[in-house]
């Protein structure tokens, strides 16, 4: 009808629930005379005919999906295969109850909690964000002065995971704080695109628009190399469509204003080049791996809240140890731990899934759980490609760590670059994270040259900074080689410890897995994509491992191209060639040798064995104090297995407010309406049917005087009426056990030897199974739990102090399932430990032979040699008595152990 689609158009193209009940009654075939609800929860159909007994089971079929349609909801289009339509439709109906979360409705919404005070690492990202959008709001005079404009738009780019997210939503809820709010449009990868042609490009025509008229504003741009990738004969046109609306948008003819554009992406070379350059985005920020004051920033973030706070030195150690992890994985690895804490403490919550009582202050965290999260923890830099930075293990650092501080000290002479990468700790003032060193430090003022007064030099001195030794570090082709023995661990330990220590500066590896394992390119082409990318990124590294075998394997056209384009880099280009070789200097082919890596230069460093020294701080702790250790106990972890605990309380529900109750409360009273008109409906038709005229009134106390001698509670369709209107239903169930009452009294005060008293019986039967039948086909049963979980809702707020209470089957179900084999672990507890036999002589004296013996071995048969007194350390971990432990058999030719 007409009014029918006037309401749809007004609702939004949504059809009304008059409408979807009168097209149900025309698909099925059946005559709808009354729509007793205006939310359509049940249908009044006052004759039984044939159509509605054919399609009535169809219609119920049906009722979930128009139900959603009367709620404004559409269909469901994916359905989950463990729920129902009906599960489906009772989730949106509990989104729309008073007291619902907001999440439950806006699931999309940001998270206000996340500020700039929750990123670390990120400083100068940070003060570069404020400049294009806090300053030009707080300090418009300064750019009104230059008559500048800020920066509109930066780039994002970087591995997943660093941060870009984070950091637009800290920028948004900064933004939203005090008198001069910005606007913030986020739009996630190309949620913009669209099948029709041309809705993807007024998609963004309208956003720009929108975010103009709300200026200022940010609009931020998640995985933007999915909306604007690069353009090229091989793409359709719709795509190319919309990079260009999106150029002309950002840098066009109509000036944005006070709209910043913000971009984030992890692969950077997929973005079409027009949009990086000033204009559209004009900064752009590189989100790395954090290094090692970055990693202990983020640490100190996610665990501020802990208590106990973990200390300061513990701090450094695990970001010395997070080498290579971003973000992401740094707030990981605290959860796991926390987990790992966890499951420590409290084994027994495993074994049940019902909620026990915990006591949270005795979970602490210790470092064993972060050396458990670190193990599980796989890097997300690490998943795909691994990197050659690695620091040295605590094996081998008393035997390299010497070398390793003179290879360290006598590469920041050659390249003083390294210093950056190197320094640790910066000094914290109010400009060390905004100013660059040789901004801060001048050494008068006469550098700071004005610009508009004439230069008295001839050849100009205004723009000389760059030929300055005090304020920047130069070097000339910076180059060093590391070279020794076969198994001296140069390339195994040495040279990823120094790219470890220079985890500040990109690595860019050279090695022939890296130039020959991509099928789609050449080697010659992927070694010059290597060098371009290095330029890019100066300071950097490029990192040759093993250079005699890369030099041997190589073809000639991979030489030159290799040997052109390390003579292309600038003189004065901070790239430093890093490489390795298992022969000594002199055996190195001469074309790598001496125009490569010069001596007189201090370019080549050989390693050396390892001193008697070195030797004995590298067995020591091993023998003396490992190879002493007591087997570990578990009595403790027993203990804590063994504790059962009690079963804890439900949590509280939720205290309502005013206005949210008094909500609730008028939802509620239009579902018991909707009841109370149904059960009247009921009792108006069973009134009317002549059957049963007997129960329509109370019996007459003077025609039958022992009616309530016998009868201890009367009921009829009188009383019935009596009690809907007296709002004593809340159920339909409470309903029918009152008919259930006039049937029951019906049989037991008329016996069945009159014949009046057994038409009365068969009447009384016939009322039961009528009202059950009426309920059956015109309720529909989502109906009825909805008034039950009305009444229990009501009892719940009427009885707060209602507590459950554990019944004995409960408890001892509970104590059954929280056995940990006790007799087991009462027989280990009761035991009593051996005693420890240790004989220290013996273990000094195999020490002094050991270093006595391996002298003049390398590093890798220095490892073999500490494997072997490792592994049979382990075999017998669980062994009180030490004094068999260890039998030393020297074979002069290979040195191996023969441990018992």
């Amino acid at each position: 009808e007409d009014d029918d689609s006037d309401d749809g158009e007004q609702n939004g193209g949504r059809i009304s629930g008059r409408s979807v009940a009168k097209l149900t009654a025309t698909l099925f075939g059946f005559k709808l005379t009354h729509i007793r609800s205006s939310s359509c929860r049940f249908l009044y159909i006052p004759s039984f005919s044939l159509d509605f007994q054919r399609s009535k089971k169809t219609l119920r079929a049906f009722y979930p999906i128009l139900s959603l349609f009367v709620l404004g909801l559409p269909p469901p289009r994916f359905q989950p295969l463990n729920l129902r339509a009906e599960d489906v439709l009772r989730s949106h109906r509990d989104r729309m109850k008073a007291g619902a979360g907001l999440a439950d409705i806006d699931p999309m919404m940001i998270d206000q909690a996340v500020c700039f005070s929750s990123v670390g690492g990120l400083t100068a990202h940070i003060s570069s964000l404020k400049e294009m959008v806090v300053f030009p709001l707080i300090y418009p005079e300064v750019f009104d002065n230059f008559k500048i404009q800020p920066p509109r738009g930066c780039l994002f780019y970087g591995p997943p995971g660093t941060g870009k997210t984070l950091v637009a939503r800290a920028l948004a809820n900064e933004c939203s704080h005090g008198d001069r709010k910005v606007s913030f449009f986020m739009r996630k990868g190309a949620d913009c695109l669209s099948k029709w042609v041309g809705e993807s490009e007024r998609q963004l025509r309208l956003l720009f628009d929108q975010a103009c008229q709300m200026r200022p504003s940010i609009i931020f741009f998640d995985e933007i190399d999915g909306l604007a990738p690069v353009r090229s004969s091989r793409q359709d046109q719709i795509h190319s469509s919309i990079v260009s609306t999106l150029l002309a948008l950002m840098d066009g003819l109509d000036s944005r204003g006070e709209v910043v554009v913000i971009g984030a992406t992890n692969r950077l070379d997929s973005i079409d080049p027009a949009l990086r350059r000033p204009g559209r985005f004009d900064r752009e920020f590189l989100f790395g791996l954090p290094d090692r004051e970055a990693r202990r920033e983020i640490l100190k973030i996610h665990t501020r809240q802990w208590n106990p706070l973990p200390s300061e030195d513990f701090l450094d150690e695990l970001a010395e140890k997070c080498v290579g992890y971003c973000g992401a994985d740094i707030r990981a690895v605290c959860t796991e731990a926390a987990l790992c804490a966890l499951r420590r403490r409290y084994p027994q919550i495993y074994s049940t899934s019902q909620r026990l009582l915990l006591d949270v202050s005795s979970i602490a965290v210790s470092s064993c759980d972060f050396v458990a999260a670190m193990r599980k923890m796989v890097p997300a830099s690490q998943r795909a490609a691994t990197s050659p930075a690695k620091a040295l293990s605590p094996v081998v650092l008393p035997l390299l760590g010497g070398t390793l501080r003179c290879i360290l000290d006598a590469l920041q002479r050659l390249f003083p670059h390294a210093e950056q990468g190197l320094k640790r700790k910066r000094e914290e003032d109010l400009t060390s994270a905004i100013l660059d060193d040789d901004l801060i430090y001048n050494r008068n003022d006469s550098s700071q040259t004005s610009i508009s007064t004439p230069s008295s030099s001839k050849s100009g001195g205004f723009l000389h900074f760059s030929r300055s030794a005090v304020n920047h570090p130069m070097s000339h082709r910076p180059r060093m080689l590391l070279v020794g023995r076969p198994g001296a661990g140069q390339s195994s330990h040495l040279a990823p410890a120094v790219l470890h220590a220079l985890e500040r500066l990109p690595v860019h590896s050279l090695d022939s897995a890296v130039l020959f394992g991509v099928s789609s390119t050449s080697p010659e082409e992927a070694c010059a994509q290597v060098f371009c990318e290095a330029k890019r990124t100066s300071p950097s590294i490029l990192y040759m491992p093993r250079i005699q075998q890369w030099w041997e394997t190589a073809g000639s056209a991979l030489r030159a191209t290799f040997l052109s384009l390390l003579d292309d880099v600038p003189s004065f280009s901070p790239i430093l060639l890093l490489a390795t070789a298992s022969v000594p200097y002199q055996q190195l082919d001469p074309e790598v040798s001496q125009p490569l890596f010069r001596v007189e230069y201090e370019e080549v460093h050989a390693v050396s064995l390892p001193t008697r020294q070195d030797r004995v701080k590298f067995f020591e702790d091993l023998i003396l104090n490992q190879a002493a250790e007591a087997p570990a106990s578990k009595k403790e972890a027993l203990t804590q297995a063994m504790e059962v605990l009690p079963l804890a309380p439900p949590p509280a529900p939720r205290q309502l407010s005013a206005q949210e109750l008094l909500r609730l409360e008028e939802q509620e009273e239009d579902v018991l309406r909707e009841l109370r008109l149904f059960l009247r409906n009921i009792t108006e038709r069973l009134s009317l049917d002549r059957r049963f005229k007997a129960f329509t009134k109370p019996v007459d106390i003077e025609e039958v005087p022992d009616y309530m001698t016998v009868i201890e509670r009367p009921m009829d369709f009188s009383t019935l009426l009596s009690n809907i209107d007296q709002h004593k239903y809340v159920t339909i169930s409470e309903f029918v056990a009152d008919v259930d009452l006039i049937w029951r009294n019906a049989l037991e005060y008329n016996p069945d030897n009159d014949p009046w008293d057994r038409q009365i019986r068969h009447r009384a039967c016939a009322l039961k199974d009528t009202v059950h039948a009426i309920i059956r086909d015109e309720l529909d049963e989502d109906f009825e739990k909805i008034c039950e979980e009305i009444k229990e809702s009501r009892i719940k707020r009427g009885d707060a102090r209602q507590r459950h209470r554990d019944t004995r089957a409960t408890k001892a179900a509970m104590e059954q399932r929280q056995q940990f084999n006790m007799d087991r672990a009462t027989q280990i507890l009761n035991k009593e430990a051996p005693p420890l036999v240790v004989n220290h002589n013996t273990l000094r004296e195999l020490l002094g032979s050991a270093v006595s013996r391996s002298e003049g071995l390398e590093v890798n048969e220095l490892e073999k040699l500490y494997t072997r007194l490792a592994q049979s350390i382990y075999r017998h971990r669980r062994n009180h008595d030490k004094t068999q432990l260890i039998q030393v058999h020297f074979n002069n030719s290979a040195l191996p152990l023969c441990i018992i």
